[in-house]
């Protein structure tokens, strides 16, 4: 069998339906060789690799108020520290290479737009933080002279990361976990200038995906980037949608 590398997206609480498909994947009997990941991926990436038990990453990130889900360690826009307490209790170690599997982190400078990328070393968690960090919600995250934001303002799905990972003998699997939801009518300004910016986000997506040999879409229903309520529903559709691609991933592992 082909080693498997997954390339996992962020999108908020979206970022759950990565837990449903390592769910799947383990259950399934069929071994991830690494990960790379941006926001919400990196964080599932990193507490999955760690040991973490995804079932209780999902039950208590679905308990947040769904202002608590998105503020930050303190400073920025939004005060608090729940989103870095919850990095901190389920991504087990502080080493990259503590880590079961290869894990990519990917992070952006605020200041130049670059992807900025974390393969080893002892700051995991605050690689995690920093590639969390949506602008404007979360203040940047300083390291070594550079601001680093979301890795998602740079890559939206790190297709080209796990393709490094992978070089010419692995499969590379992509988990695009925006793709695949209906959003809610956009009747506000602030809704329609949303609507735009993901609107040219997925633009960049599609261009990002053609380095993989499989893309994975879960129907996560009603999007909503903010709503911790339906975390455990987007982890069971990123199960589902798992389950739905396993005879072609299947075959691509084995030809």
């Amino acid at each position: 069998m082909k080693p498997l590398f997954l390339a996992l997206s962020g999108g908020g609480a979206h970022a759950a339906a990565h837990c449903g498909v390592l769910r799947a994947l383990e259950r399934e009997g069929i071994p991830v060789a690494g990960v790379a990941g941006v926001s919400g991926g990196a964080l599932v990436a990193a507490a999955w690799a760690g040991g973490a038990n995804l079932d209780d990453l999902v039950d208590q990130a679905s308990r947040l108020h769904p202002w608590m889900w998105v503020r930050g360690w303190g400073g920025g826009l939004l005060s608090g520290t729940r989103l870095g307490a919850l990095i901190d209790e389920f991504v087990p170690v502080d080493r990259f290479e503590e880590l079961r599997v290869p894990v990519t982190v990917v992070a952006t400078d605020v200041d130049t737009g670059e992807a900025v990328v974390f393969t080893e070393g002892s700051l995991l968690r605050d690689v995690v933080r920093a590639s969390c960090s949506f602008p404007g919600v979360f203040p940047p995250f300083s390291w070594e002279g550079r601001r680093l934001v979301d890795g998602g303002v740079s890559e939206v799905v790190p297709v080209s990361r796990a393709r490094k990972m992978a070089g010419d003998a692995g499969i590379v699997v992509a988990i695009d976990c925006n793709a695949g939801g209906r959003w809610p009518a956009a009747d506000s300004f602030i809704a329609i200038a949303l609507r735009a910016g993901l609107t040219m986000v997925r633009g960049r997506t599609r261009s990002e995906l053609t380095g993989a040999d499989l893309v994975i879409s879960p129907s996560i229903g009603e999007s909503g980037w903010m709503r911790p309520d339906r975390i455990p529903r987007f982890a069971e559709a990123g199960e589902e949608s798992l389950v739905e691609a396993l005879p072609e991933l299947r075959r691509l592992l084995e030809e």
